[in-house]
């Protein structure tokens, strides 16, 4: 069956990439209104598979470039220039945001993204020109998608720059002036808000499989969950407004309700999250096919895995993210409790997101220590061994063999129900509704094999801060977390690692040393990125976020 899905999932982004050459480049942008494809139902949704490709960031663009700036990642080459944050050296004038999309750029993207609005508007300015005999209701289905990337642009925006200008036009080569000024935070969540209402409006709640990968409704309304969240947290809720925190729950609550999805996987399975192509728990989701080539996407499983077996350990765990794995049993990790290996013991999640020393891994186990198959000293790579001594598994489905077939069909999950039900015991508890917010809580502990927890006020917010942590980690959110709660400067802590020592000849014990293996800087400015300084220089009206000249 994930055969068939992963066929049928990929037709979408399959004809985006095949055909969009063929078509859609053949012409400037400026010139769609005039041609055949705003009459073309066929050719609009070639055009609105484009917008997806451009709008839906993955893996390095959407996760790991993100961890790599908190306490969660190291990036081993610096694909996204993630060390221009982590070593304080941020300016307007290094923000390169490329267009189309490659893994030489930052995570800026404010030129990216307003190509890729510039596209939904001429959507909305044009599709009325379709010939919708006998296609009526794909052509409402394709507004209904490119209000919910519209929004999902605008989000990407508000989340790096705070608010910011809220064009609906087609700016085209005939506009001698460009003076759009920025909104503030709360009227770009409205319009996002907006755009999902009418996305909401349009979309089904699902799909056959021949479309699975579209927006649906629970997409856009998960979408809103993760918004509302971001609005009611302290940084934004300076007066800590419980109204906010109602809104964010029910905006949770109506995607629980849809009963759509439920949790997948168990604690031994938990991996098949993103291994299983749109499973039960996946709301919205990028899937990549294996034959057709996406830069940095679809070589996901060479690039996560160690140097030993070939791969380039593109993004190295740190020690204070393993560390934040607890024992089994819920109690917190601790070195002098550690015995003689640190690894055993551990929460399941540990053992499914995180490749270690001795883990078991295609056939053999894990060579981190001095000298070991994927150390700095091996005779394989060596340059592409980790720095920490760690790198990632989750997301990786070990079976497929990368060293036969280069590009690999791979899952990115934008949005799941165990992120909803996070944002959900969190809003809850923010509200005081204790009972509410362990039941959720403790569901996704449930599901991962971990004890139930109680606790309330600070306590029980602080749990549910650190279940994000360790059930959401690499997936794009302890960035934004750190940020919506007001302590960003905690995850910008200098980067550890670990060294291991074998103590007997057959390297089966081992002495652990944590290492400081990156310092890194922090500075009060980077709750917010730059905005590029030529754009700045385009629009005088617009204004830099404050701590950049």
């Amino acid at each position: 069956m994930k055969k068939k899905y992963i066929i049928l999932g990929v037709m979408l982004l399959l004809f985006t990439g095949i055909s969009c050459k063929k078509v859609l480049d053949l012409q400037p942008t400026g010139s769609f209104s005039t041609n055949n494809v705003w009459t073309d139902p066929a050719l609009i949704q070639v055009f609105v598979n484009q917008i997806y490709k451009e709008s839906v960031f993955a893996f390095k663009d959407g996760g790991f470039g993100w961890g790599s700036q908190t306490d969660e990642l190291y990036s081993n080459f610096n694909w996204c220039h993630e060390n221009t944050y982590v070593l304080g050296q941020a300016t307007p004038d290094n923000q390169g945001s490329s267009f189309p999309l490659n893994y030489s750029s930052t995570l800026n993207y404010w030129t990216t993204l307003y190509s890729t609005i510039q596209k939904t508007n001429q959507f909305f300015q044009n599709v009325g020109m379709a010939d919708t005999v006998g296609h009526g209701s794909q052509i409402n289905n394709m507004k209904g998608e490119v209000h919910f990337l519209r929004a999902l642009c605008y989000f990407e925006l508000l989340k790096r720059f705070g608010g910011v200008p809220l064009i609906t036009k087609v700016y085209t080569v005939n506009d001698k002036t460009f003076n759009e000024s920025r909104a503030t935070w709360d009227q770009t969540r409205d319009f996002i808000l907006n755009e999902i209402s009418a996305a909401v409006a349009i979309l089904p709640k699902t799909y056959s499989s021949v479309d699975y990968g579209k927006a649906t409704m629970g997409a856009a309304l998960a979408l809103k969950s993760r918004l509302l969240l971001y609005a009611a947290s302290p940084t934004y809720n300076t007066t800590n407004d419980a109204a906010r925190w109602q809104a964010a729950a029910d905006a949770a609550k109506a995607v629980i309700d849809l009963n759509i999805y439920s949790l997948h996987g168990s604690a031994s399975t938990y991996n098949t999250i993103f291994t299983d192509f749109f499973n039960s728990e996946v709301i919205f989701s990028r899937v990549f096919s294996a034959t057709v080539q996406e830069d940095r996407y679809n070589t996901l499983y060479r690039d996560l895995s160690p140097n030993g077996y070939n791969g380039y350990s593109a993004y190295n765990v740190l020690e204070q993210m393993v560390e934040d794995f607890d024992m089994a049993d819920g109690t917190p990790f601790s070195w002098s409790n550690s015995g003689t290996n640190p690894y055993l013991n551990r929460d399941p999640r540990f053992y499914s997101d995180i490749l270690y020393n001795g883990s078991p891994f295609q056939g053999r186990s894990a060579q981190f220590y001095e000298g070991g198959l994927d150390s700095k000293e091996s005779s394989l790579s060596p340059w592409n061994a980790s720095k920490t001594g760690y790198t990632i598994r989750k997301m990786v489905d070990e079976s497929y063999n990368f060293n036969i077939q280069p590009y690999s069909s791979c899952q990115w999950v934008a949005f799941r129900l165990g992120e909803i039900y996070l944002n959900y015991a969190e809003a809850e508890a923010a509200l005081g509704n204790n009972a509410e917010a362990l039941t959720y809580l403790n569901k996704i502990r449930e599901r991962a094999g971990m004890p139930d927890v109680t606790g309330s006020g600070t306590a029980l917010m602080n749990l549910v801060r650190h279940e994000r942590r360790i059930e959401l980690c690499f997936e794009g959110h302890r960035y934004f977390d750190l940020r919506r709660w007001g302590m960003a400067d905690i995850g910008s802590k200098d980067a550890l690692g670990i060294t291991i020592t074998p103590t007997s000849p057959a390297n089966t014990s081992f002495t652990y040393q944590v290492i400081t293996m990156q310092k890194r800087v922090w500075v009060s400015s980077f709750y917010y990125y730059p905005i590029p300084r030529k754009e700045i220089q385009i629009n005088p009206s617009l204004k830099q976020n404050p701590g950049y000249n």
